[in-house]
């Protein structure tokens, strides 16, 4: 979706903030909210409006990149506003962490908007069933996102007022209730994938949500292994049907190819009048280098740390993936100087690599034309593999992730093998393939929004391993400029923003998450 914009109405009507005069002020030059719903182009333009939220620099726009990737515990970040999340050290009043919980509760508020709007509304539209469905995934991403970062979060279901703004932490079981409602009715609403407006979701995606929730609650310490086999049900109408694989790795991240079959769920960017819409590209891409324009200035602040690109190069020498992801040892500037970056250089602020992926020659320094990728076939292939491991053992779990190893191996796009690297996976215990089986997702989606979630759902234990210790103890580790993690379980959830537990009158300090 290119230049689609939404009017100031949408904004005014379904925006949501913690203000209680701004919620009071009345509006009198704009549209009723029953205007609005009483025809097709208008519910078009709530929908736009939501996803542009979602998309927008408080959520997947800035904040995702700026602070959830980072503090995955798998990159590296200059940024000196969020030092406390590069380091595992949250602080309560970190900006971008009150950004990230007001952005989902903004775009929340929307979807609560369209359904409370349509769900009981008089006029039956031919878009009212697909809006609905598109609304109630959204709602339901939101707050499968908010309970696997926060825990216990208030539960908002019908659009905010003055009456209930101040709201109490909800038991997760709760939400999780609310999660699973929302994402089969979206099952069932949305349209097919090809069929939908704007290249929206199609609804096979509510399906790869729920697997994701299963696959979580059956992780965690003391999880219920039944929770393995409702993965599976959920990933099976995906599997085999509306996605596949493109030919090659590296054509994913060409920035003119775009919702490709591989593509599930993707965020539409484009010129959008000036307005700045993400940080994605200049959060990654370094500045003064030959990848953008030479008058765009960028800040390249988010790099993956030093053991993720040692780890894959380690394990796979040869990988296609590697190149494709990364720019290492150096890169040319645009005014005709190297820059040398890890592992050629192994200290200091440059060493370490650079992301590949988000390269975009259109990109003028404030607004992007390239997307963003929330899902992806690949990842539905990993999941299914270590979904069908715990629950049958490798036997039956080797066809799904060596799917995407052929792929990886495929410079050409003709369905064979130009190098040996990665090989194919056999004679794997079930243990040997839950271990890899997470370095796997790393090296097929780094820098794709699932590494916080990957690194922490299946314990603190494996947190502490494969996150604390690797990190810590690497060969490389500079202590002039990285960080040492702690080993504080505190980190498994993230803090409930200060603003939050001073404005909400619900949530007393005491209730804070642990060691925060």
């Amino acid at each position: 979706m290119k230049n689609i914009f939404f009017t100031a109405i949408i904004l005014l009507v379904f925006g949501f903030t913690a203000c209680e005069d701004a919620i009071t002020e009345e509006a009198t030059t704009f549209y009723s909210e029953a205007t609005i719903f009483s025809t097709q182009e208008g519910i078009e333009s709530a929908v736009n409006g939501m996803y542009s939220q979602f998309s927008g620099g408080d959520y997947y726009g800035s904040s995702w990149h700026l602070f959830v990737t980072p503090a995955s515990g798998k990159f590296f970040s200059t940024q000196n506003a969020n030092r406390d999340a590069v380091s595992l050290n949250i602080g309560s009043n970190n900006p971008s962490l009150e950004r990230l919980w007001s952005g989902a509760y903004q775009t929340i508020n929307i979807a609560n908007t369209i359904i409370a709007n349509l769900e009981n509304g008089e006029n039956n539209l031919v878009n009212t069933e697909s809006a609905l469905g598109q609304a109630y995934f959204v709602r339901g991403v939101l707050y499968t996102d908010l309970i696997r970062f926060f825990g216990d979060v208030p539960l908002r279901t019908e659009p905010t007022t003055l009456d209930d703004i101040h709201l109490g932490r909800t038991p997760r079981a709760q939400v999780i209730d609310l999660i699973i409602s929302d994402l089969e009715k979206a099952k069932t609403m949305m349209n097919e994938a090809g069929a939908t407006l704007y290249q929206r979701p199609g609804r096979l995606a509510a399906n790869v949500y729920l697997a994701k929730l299963y696959m979580t609650l059956a992780g965690e310490d003391g999880g219920d292994a039944g929770f393995w086999t409702q993965a599976k049900q959920e990933l099976q109408p995906v599997l085999g049907t509306a996605y596949q694989l493109t030919p090659t790795y590296a054509e994913l991240f060409e920035p003119d190819n775009e919702n490709t079959v591989e593509s599930i769920f993707e965020l539409q960017y484009g010129q959008t009048g000036g307005q700045r819409n993400s940080d994605q590209v200049r959060s990654y891409m370094p500045s003064r280098s030959t990848f953008l324009p030479a008058s765009v200035v960028t800040f390249g602040r988010i790099r993956p740390n030093k053991e993720v690109f040692d780890n894959h190069r380690a394990t796979y020498p040869d990988d296609p993936r590697i190149d494709a992801t990364f720019i290492f040892d150096e890169y040319e500037r645009n005014d005709g100087s190297t820059q040398k970056v890890y592992p050629e250089k192994t200290t200091g602020n440059q060493a370490f690599a650079v992301i590949r992926k988000w390269i975009d020659p259109a990109y003028n320094g404030t607004t992007q034309e390239r997307n963003y990728i929330v899902l992806r076939y690949a990842d539905v292939l990993l999941m299914a593999a270590e979904i069908e491991n715990e629950i049958s053992g490798p036997d039956a779990a080797y066809g799904f992730v060596n799917e995407v190893l052929s792929r990886a191996r495929d410079l050409d796009g003709d369905g064979t093998s130009d190098t040996d690297s990665p090989a194919d996976w056999e004679g794997m215990s079930r243990e040997e393939f839950r271990a890899r089986i997470l370095d796997e997702r790393r090296y097929e989606l780094l820098s794709e929004g699932q590494e916080w979630f990957d690194t922490r759902r299946r314990g603190f234990q494996y947190f502490l391993d494969e996150v604390v210790e690797e990190h810590n103890t690497h060969p490389t580790f500079d202590e002039t400029t990285d960080f040492v993690y702690p080993d504080s379980e505190k980190n498994m959830l993230m803090p409930l923003p200060l603003g939050e537990i001073s404005g909400n009158t619900e949530i007393s300090p005491a209730e804070q998450n642990p060691g925060y």
